[in-house]
């Protein structure tokens, strides 16, 4: 289970593989809404290596907040904290709903 927490300013967002079925579980309960975020996590990840990718620089949080229930609102920006197979996986499920729904 996804933990929030705040250190000096900065919220950090600690996942594990787990909080995946949580996140697929939004986005396809809500697809039409995430559609756009999707697209965008689609062609850009990758050009961050995955784990480098910054969410809130591309307004792709989104689909993050409601799924894992925290808000940026208070800080401006949130740091991802996760395994690196967490990246891999969440842009293989990010990959498949685009295929599925986004692209055309």
């Amino acid at each position: 289970m996804a933990i929030v927490r705040m250190e000096k300013n900065e919220l950090l967002l600690e996942v594990n593989l787990e909080d995946i079925e949580t996140i697929i579980k939004e986005a396809v309960n809500n697809i039409e809404q995430y559609k756009e975020e999707i697209a965008v996590i689609y062609e850009k990840m990758p050009k961050f290596e995955y784990k480098y990718f910054c969410f809130y620089a591309y307004s792709t949080y989104h689909l993050l907040e409601k799924a894992l229930n925290f808000s940026c609102d208070e800080v401006g920006h949130f740091r991802l904290i996760a395994p690196e197979p967490f990246y891999y996986a969440f842009f293989g499920i990010i990959s498949t709903l685009y295929h599925e729904h986004c692209a055309e």
